[in-house]
């Protein structure tokens, strides 16, 4: 079939509402972590996390779909307009059957899951709240975003951790180039929730800080635990050809994208770099690249130690020396963690790409997983950028690597 084209894309997170609002703030060292305002948090715990500030979902929809829709769904369904009126594909009687939407998300709505949990609870049977219901599976945003779009095509959820993202995007790939639909709205979205925040505090998944202002991307502790954090992002990818056909201007195309995994307990990253490393030869391989030819990587660090050693050990077995003067993003540092943090960074890249603008990145010998004050990042800069690199990590021991050109 020939490449992927990657010609639409939204976004809602902590940095901002849209696409350009974003991309703004990350160009200007921004960060979008800060102590939680939406609910009350545990008391003993970290107060950190990335929320998404000003949403109104009247700006993208009307009331009279919306107002039955869980926040995740509002979410997922403004990310697609964004997306879709960006890419200038236009869905018809003649196409709607083609087009389709896959989603990644971790856990779904968990504030609905929990609404309906409880009121089964108080209720019973007989009175737990129906209209809680429907919006508790993890399919439902991409369900609503077909039905907003009236898309008739393909339709699937990927649920995989911090990797969903990823394995939404290479679900779509392997569609697409099966000719199973002939574009693609590949979304991700996940949602913080109090009972979401309790469960990950409980596992003692969340970094213990407590602090009343907001936290600099270059602040982040390493040690034990990540903020967690909620998005929505929307790439729009179909065949390099028909965007060629609409002289739609692309982003970039996907050249690679790999997944896989090792052995480790429960609830944890991987001890060892070897699975990673491999995962990224792979990735160029199939790329048909040259470790020398990647200009940027954006990294799956957020501030877990365990992750960032294996990753800098991963980045040095494949680049070796050159490893510390590729510029590196670790998107996470002003995001936060999530289940498809990754699609979120493959967005961004695109966007660096196709901009020829390096966000503030880390270059040097740094983000190994040892103790530190501080981290400086090195300010964004124009720079003539042809190929980048999308890692992923897992705690359960998953890993992927995506790349993409321009």
């Amino acid at each position: 079939m020939g490449p992927l084209a990657v010609t639409g894309i939204g976004m809602l997170n902590a940095l901002g509402l849209g696409r350009a609002a974003c991309w703004r703030r990350l160009l200007n060292g921004a960060g979008g972590i800060g102590p939680v305002t939406a609910f009350a948090v545990d008391p003993g715990s970290g107060n950190l996390g990335a929320e998404i500030k000003g949403f109104n979902p009247r700006e993208t929809m009307p009331v009279q779909f919306y107002r039955r829709l869980s926040r995740l769904s509002r979410l997922a369904v403004a990310a697609s307009c964004e997306a879709l009126l960006d890419s200038g594909v236009k869905v018809t009687d003649d196409n709607r059957e083609r087009i389709g939407a896959i989603f990644g998300s971790a856990f779904g709505s968990t504030q609905q899951t929990d609404g309906f949990f409880l009121s089964l609870l108080e209720h019973g049977p007989q009175g737990a709240e129906p209209i809680l219901f429907p919006d508790t599976v993890p399919n439902a945003p991409a369900s609503h975003v077909a039905i907003f779009h009236q898309l008739q095509g393909p339709n699937s959820t990927l649920c995989q951790n911090h990797l969903s993202g990823e394995s939404a995007l290479a679900f779509a790939a392997s569609m697409l180039q099966g000719r199973q639909a002939n574009a693609l709205v590949v979304g991700g979205v996940d949602e913080l929730s109090p009972i979401l925040w309790h469960s990950l505090n409980a596992l003692r998944a969340i970094k213990s800080v407590r602090q009343e202002e907001p936290l600099t991307p270059g602040r982040m502790p390493c040690g034990r635990g990540f903020i967690p954090g909620e998005a929505a992002t929307c790439l729009v990818v179909e065949p390099q050809a028909g965007a060629d056909d609409r002289r739609s201007e692309v982003y970039g195309t996907l050249l690679a994208v790999r997944l896989g995994g090792t052995q480790t307990g429960q609830g944890r990253y991987p001890a060892h770099h070897d699975a990673l490393a491999d995962i990224l030869r792979a990735a160029l391989e199939e790329a048909r690249l040259q470790p020398g030819e990647i200009d940027l990587i954006g990294l799956a660090a957020n501030g877990v130690a365990a992750l960032e050693a294996v990753e800098a050990g991963a980045l040095r077995k494949v680049f070796g020396a050159r490893w510390e003067q590729i510029p590196r993003i670790p998107l996470r540092y002003a995001v936060g963690e999530f289940g498809a943090a990754g699609l979120l960074t493959v967005a961004m890249i695109l966007l660096a790409l196709g901009e020829g603008v390096i966000p503030p990145a880390i270059i040097g010998p740094y983000l190994t997983g040892k103790p530190r004050q501080a981290q400086r990042f090195n300010p964004a800069r124009q720079a003539r950028l042809r190929y980048g690199m999308i890692i992923g990590c897992s705690f359960g021991g998953g890993h992927s690597c995506i790349i993409v050109g321009c």
